[in-house]
């Protein structure tokens, strides 16, 4: 008779290689026995049986959907070292799971005890094996599970108490365990690509640019992977181990993992420094809105931003291509349009803004208080209490969530232990956001006013990178002016045909006029404080 030998074993167990030949010899060795002809093993590697995802989405589901199919029309032997290996569940699931698998010809049989159940042969006594054996497999199972629950939760509790260790050997690909006790050490090498990749986050690379930056100057991928992959990079950027936090979660025995909404601050090394890691976050933000780029070039910098001012609608881009002027020079003719306008929805607003002439009026006076300030300390003097403002960010924020929580379990319970955590938390979240004030002022405190002449000069740089002919040096300067651009201005909006114009509200308290000198051919800026005040 036809046999497929069926082996499993659970992410928990130590040894999987000895228990994969122990159970494929002892089922060989019986189906040997037996004259059993086998025709293939079914494997189900590190996939537990108590909530029975291996008979739905594993191996054992697969041969299960076959024999529905009629692949074995004259049966076969499902054949296993003990019954536990086909399912740890409720014994009632167990026994209707195994009558469905036997009514479609299928001989279930153990090596433990050589058992053997078929269509027709359920007397009382199998009846009441099954179910036994279910029921002891079962309770096993869930006392594993509430153990092994109750000491990762008594983990956490010593870490959120402050204590340091670590809680498992697993690391994130740039941190090695060493030691005894274990601890946490970076790969220097890797750590240092890390930091790459959110460096050229910042710079306005996404994630496909940055995955090829790294195949072409031949850095090894981690793990085993032959190349960087986008989605590899997205998820590096994603993990707040990087900045050394531990996000907690649970994971019941055969279901996935949900986290429990703990953070774990500086559970590990950090091998990006919070502010490089918000200013990423950032970029990324702003990456994610649906502008308008052709290519490297970054056409369209107000995309998403710039609206019509008489109708509302958007401000679309348009371009008529490249032309050549009769002095010989090729220049690329886009426009603004309003969408209203463009579709017939009845806006008077038909003027196409050229897109070159009014980059440059809206720029100016962005670039000019993007650059206003500048700092008086060195620049390692700033750039550390930067990281640190960001940290305590992190820890403020970290702090609240928890005071919060222990608020909403004190309203819910009114018990007063839950009273005393939420006003001792409540105690460090307020401590946590005084430090961060103050860091916050301190930081303040080391900007000052730059001259005239180094103000302008800054402008001048910045400005000829956005037109640079290298095309790298060009992206990477519209990236970040894109980014400044939409995070200073508020409101964008274009004014048409008398008055010609741009109003934009730039940083919540500023209000930029911009317009249109027909006799030199250029535009010329306004600024005024939206409540009227003067500036100081």
């Amino acid at each position: 008779m036809d046999c497929v030998i069926y082996i499993r074993w659970s992410s928990s167990e130590q040894s999987k290689g000895s228990s994969l030949e122990r159970q494929r010899e002892d089922c060989r060795r019986h189906a040997a026995d037996h004259g059993w002809t086998v025709l293939e093993e079914l494997l189900d590697d590190g996939i537990s049986a108590f909530k029975g995802e291996h008979a739905s989405t594993g191996s054992l589901g697969a041969f299960v959907r076959d024999v529905e199919a009629g692949r074995y029309p004259d049966g076969v032997v499902l054949l296993c070292e003990k019954l536990d290996r086909l399912s740890r569940q409720e014994p009632g699931r167990v026994f209707i799971w195994m009558m469905n698998l036997t009514e479609a010809g299928v001989v279930v049989a153990t090596v433990d005890g050589a058992r053997r159940y078929s269509k027709g042969a359920f007397d009382m006594a199998s009846i009441i094996e099954v179910v036994v054996k279910a029921q002891l497999s079962h309770e096993e199972s869930e006392k594993k599970s509430q153990r092994l629950a109750a000491a990762w939760a008594a983990k956490r509790r010593r870490l959120n108490a402050g204590e340091k260790f670590v809680m498992t050997r697993r690391a994130p690909a740039w941190l090695e365990v060493v030691g005894a006790p274990p601890v946490f050490i970076p790969l220097p090498d890797r750590a240092a690509i890390i930091r790459r990749i959110f460096e050229e986050t910042v710079a306005g690379f996404g994630k496909n640019h940055i995955a090829k930056n790294l195949n072409l100057d031949g850095v090894p991928p981690f793990g085993r992977a032959d190349a960087w992959h986008a989605s590899y990079v997205q998820k590096i950027l994603r993990n707040p181990a990087v900045v050394g936090e531990l996000h907690t979660a649970r994971k019941a025995r055969g279901s996935k993992r949900q986290a429990t909404g703990e953070v774990i601050l500086d559970y590990y090394p950090s091998v990006v420094d919070a502010d490089l890691h918000r200013r990423a976050m950032a970029a990324m933000a702003e990456r994610s809105r649906k502008y308008t780029g052709r290519g490297r070039r970054l056409v369209n910098l107000f995309s998403g931003l710039a609206r019509c001012g008489i109708c509302g609608s958007m401000m679309t881009f348009r371009s008529k291509g490249r032309k050549q002027r009769a002095d010989g020079t090729w220049v690329n003719e886009d426009y603004l349009v309003c969408d209203g306008y463009q579709r017939g929805k009845g806006c008077t607003n038909g003027v196409h803004f050229n897109y070159a002439v009014w980059e440059e009026g809206i720029l100016d006076p962005i670039i000019h208080e993007a650059l206003r300030y500048d700092r008086s300390a060195t620049q390692s003097d700033v750039r550390a209490l930067e990281i640190e403002v960001a940290r305590l960010e992190r820890v403020w924020g970290v702090a609240k969530a928890k005071a919060d929580a222990a608020l909403r379990l004190a309203v819910e319970t009114n018990r007063n232990e839950a009273q005393n955590l939420w006003t001792e938390l409540a105690s460090l979240s307020d401590a946590a956001g005084e430090e961060l004030d103050d860091a916050r002022d301190r930081l303040l405190a080391l900007v000052h006013l730059p001259s005239a002449e180094e103000q302008q000069k800054r402008v001048s740089e910045l400005r000829s990178s956005l037109d640079h002919e290298d095309e790298t040096i060009r992206f990477v300067a519209r990236s970040k002016v894109m980014a400044a651009t939409h995070a200073l201005i508020d409101r964008l909006t274009f004014f048409g045909p008398d008055p010609l114009g741009v109003e934009m509200e730039v940083a919540g308290e500023r209000l930029i006029d911009v317009s249109y000198d027909e006799v030199h051919r250029s535009t010329q800026w306004s600024m005024q404080r939206i409540d009227g005040m003067p500036f100081t």
